[in-house]
């Protein structure tokens, strides 16, 4: 080869990697992304609870977050889940020790938690909420409604944070009765011995879709216990990562906002009964970790 044809084959060898200099800038993530995870199987950890994760009737995983991830995860090429059921207590265990890939399975955003794996940015917001019979016939809508009605008679589990968040609401713990379980309130306020029960979303949304209790409903809005720093007091929900997949995180976060912004996440929140009052909203995973949710 002559050095005028070397000389040639150099420029055009420059010229080449220019135009892919170029066309790897906007958009390059992605495609990066794809290439790395298109057409990979995700194990799944979930614990089989309406309305996070669970089989329906025909064996089919659904639930809000199976659904979340299925459509976050589709412009990333992945689309093979393998859903593993486990119990609520052993999946954190279970991805650290690499039985699962993530959780999608209404796992709670909490600084300790922080410490062991990775989350996604918070999705859904578990607050409180009350049962009343159907109608509302109370018009309850707030623990504030409930403490300035003297006739109003809660129900809630005994030593659980809803009945917490009630009476530092200002219920009234004379109006207050305590039930073993979540039936039992129900049961309370079936047989005229309360009229509103008070239990997180998903399980007040359990109650009324799982159990098909009928007369019953969600006061909506509800306006729960509000924090000295002025925040709902709520808990936030997020998809679990191993500390060793921040860039798997990283891309599902960056998809998970388009899902947002183009209100693809109110409709699977809408279809598992989920309201706008149920989403997370601008708080972030790591406002949560550091304590500051």
């Amino acid at each position: 080869m002559t050095a005028i044809s070397r000389r040639r084959l150099s420029l055009l060898l420059a010229g080449a990697a220019t135009v892919l200099s170029a066309f790897s800038g906007p958009g390059s993530s992605q495609a990066q992304a794809q290439s790395e995870w298109a057409g990979k199987k995700l194990v799944v950890g979930i614990h089989n609870r309406t309305p996070w994760a669970y089989r329906d009737k025909d064996s089919k995983v659904v639930g809000i977050h199976p659904d979340v991830i299925r459509a976050v995860f589709a412009p990333l090429g992945v689309k093979d889940f393998e859903f593993v059921v486990s119990d609520f207590g052993a999946m954190i265990p279970g991805l650290l020790a690499g039985r699962f890939d993530i959780i999608a399975s209404g796992v709670a955003i909490t600084p300790p938690r922080c410490e062991q794996v990775l989350f996604s940015e918070p999705d859904v917001a578990v607050g409180d909420s009350l049962l009343v019979k159907k109608g509302n016939p109370l018009n309850l809508h707030s623990y504030e409604d409930i403490a300035r009605n003297p006739k109003a008679r809660l129900a809630g589990g005994r030593g659980s944070e809803n009945t917490k968040n009630a009476i530092a609401a200002g219920v009234p713990e004379a109006q207050v009765s305590l039930f073993p379980n979540n039936e039992a309130a129900v049961s309370a306020i079936l047989a005229d011995r309360a009229d509103a029960a008070t239990l997180s979303v998903p399980s007040a949304i359990g109650v009324i879709e799982e159990q098909k209790v009928a007369g019953m409903e969600r006061a909506l809005p509800f306006k729960g216990l509000i924090k000295p720093n002025g925040q709902p007091a709520k808990l936030y929900t997020g998809t679990v990562f191993p500390k060793s997949s921040a860039r798997l995180r990283d891309a599902y976060n960056a998809e998970l906002a388009k899902l947002r912004a183009s209100g693809g996440l109110k409709p699977i929140m809408e279809k598992y009964n989920f309201t706008a009052d149920d989403d997370a909203g601008a708080i972030t995973t790591a406002q949560i970790c550091a304590g500051n949710g």
